[in-house]
């Protein structure tokens, strides 16, 4: 379903942190059996072309809030190195709770932030061939996305759109089309939102409807927590540099005199 904000902007600034590290790196990759779904992975390819190259995996999973580490989402750590992804406020409050083999990566402002390093795991938990071709497919899905949104929503009627959207959901891949329409379409956002609407009072529609709203609501209701806080940190700053410049002036004053 659609993101908050803040982990799209953590998303965002982790992959330009792999890819100045020279890493390939893809969202949501898949791993096969009952392993979950990774928000992140990475491959550090060693070596050259004549002496052939060592893939280095790294996994890391973003958490936004102490209700999202807390959960009993499944953690997926399968890497040589593996990692959390937190705001550094979080950091603050979970850190006695990391394992002791998995790193800390933090995000402030758009920055990426090394507070922990992992300690390297010797064997992969999963077949590397296996990891090669989902990060590969992974890579696909992501540039079929992109070619797509010169398209938009408008070549598509609504019919079309809710009967594949229930085919989707029905073979539990639901989230890949709604999040395409939600947050790769912006401009069509809302005539997604209101064909969605329009659409509930269809009752094979309904219930795929209501779970979209809800959860769109929750990311909304989270974006406010989230603005609340960052503009209480700013006015906190400014008193703290206002008080800086007052305290700085009267020692002016006390030297001059």
């Amino acid at each position: 379903m659609s993101k908050t904000s803040l982990t799209k902007n953590i998303e965002k600034a982790l992959y330009d942190y792999c890819y100045d590290l020279g890493h390939i790196a893809v969202d949501e990759v898949t791993m096969p059996g009952n392993e979950g779904i990774v928000d992140t992975l990475s491959v550090e390819m060693r070596g050259n072309r004549s002496e052939g190259y060592e893939k280095i995996w790294r996994f890391y999973e973003i958490k936004v809030s102490k209700q999202d580490f807390y959960s009993k989402n499944k953690l997926t750590f399968l890497g040589h190195f593996n990692y959390f992804v937190l705001p550094v406020e979080l950091y603050e409050v979970v850190i006695a709770d990391i394992p002791k083999h998995i790193g800390v990566l933090t995000y402030r402002k758009g920055t990426i932030t090394v507070k922990k390093k992992p300690i390297r795991q010797k064997e992969l938990i999963i077949n590397e061939e296996i990891l090669f071709r989902n990060l590969v497919t992974s890579m696909n899905r992501e540039v079929f996305k992109a070619k797509q949104i010169e398209k938009g929503l408008s070549i598509y009627n609504t019919e079309t759109l809710m009967k594949e959207i229930v085919k989707r959901t029905a073979k539990g891949k639901s989230d890949f089309l709604v999040d395409f329409m939600l947050e790769i379409y912006a401009e069509d956002k809302n005539k997604f939102l209101n064909l969605l609407i329009d659409s509930s009072v269809s009752e094979d529609y309904k219930e795929l409807v209501l779970s979209v709203l809800s959860q769109e609501l929750k990311y909304l209701k989270e974006d406010v927590v989230l603005i609340k806080k960052d503009y209480r940190e700013e006015r906190r700053l400014k008193r703290d540099a206002w008080l800086k410049i007052k305290q700085l002036e009267n020692q002016l004053k006390e030297i001059a005199n």
